[in-house]
């Protein structure tokens, strides 16, 4: 039981970091009065690749050596505490500020849209299928652990990685999604700010077991 209560935990702060992303990089573009950085079938194709399998796959957890440790929770115990909402808002967040500062900056200097939709498609699915990594365990930090101990979500990842590469290189998921191949530089850049999304996540995660390691020795003293 207490297992599964970790891993709906785990699944939720999945979901809800990865839906809060969009929504405020479309409010954003609005109120700057910007192009949309990602159309509405990118965001449903996303929506597709990260919500499904990867989700379903991060339910089939075996859970962390700790968790018997645990005092019984009462009735009234939220699924989603403080450190939990927090890391839904900074992956919200940071991804935001990354994907749509990326955007501002190469829509002035004149890249051509199609071009930069796609690499913020890109980056939306890639980062979401990192992070979920860091989704595995609250209680360590991501080198404290194998992120690579689910079989079921490296496949999934890998699944995932692969579809979304047809989406921009196969010509009928082109003209349905309207993306434009990527160079291998794009790529960087992809990869690159979905990795500075988990370690902003990781440096998140560590302050809050910081924190609750000094608690347990204030109240050994």
């Amino acid at each position: 039981g207490r297992i599964i209560f970790e891993n709906i935990k785990k699944v939720i702060v999945y979901l809800l970091s990865d839906a809060f992303t969009e929504v405020i990089l479309i409010t954003g573009s609005l109120f700057f009065r910007l192009p949309l950085p990602v159309l509405a079938t990118q965001i449903l194709w996303v929506n597709v690749i990260a919500d499904s399998f990867p989700a379903f796959a991060l339910s089939f957890e075996k859970g962390e050596e700790e968790v018997m440790n645990d005092k019984p929770r009462p009735k009234q115990y939220p699924i989603l505490d403080n450190e939990m909402k927090i890391l839904i808002f900074i992956v919200g967040i940071s991804a935001d500020l990354l994907l749509f500062g990326l955007f501002f900056f190469f829509f002035r200097s004149g890249d051509n849209l199609d071009h930069l939709r796609t690499i913020v498609f890109g980056a939306l699915g890639i980062n979401s299928l990192l992070y979920v990594y860091s989704c595995k365990n609250f209680r360590k930090t991501i080198w404290h652990y194998n992120p690579f101990s689910n079989t079921y979500l490296n496949w999934s990842i890998v699944l995932g990685i692969g579809v979304m590469a047809l989406s921009v290189y196969w010509s009928p998921l082109q003209t349905l999604l309207r993306t434009v191949p990527l160079t291998p530089a794009d790529w960087i850049i992809v990869f690159g700010l979905g990795i500075v999304q988990v370690i902003l996540i990781e440096i998140t995660k560590w302050f809050f077991l910081s924190k609750q390691y000094h608690k347990k020795i204030l109240k050994r003293v």
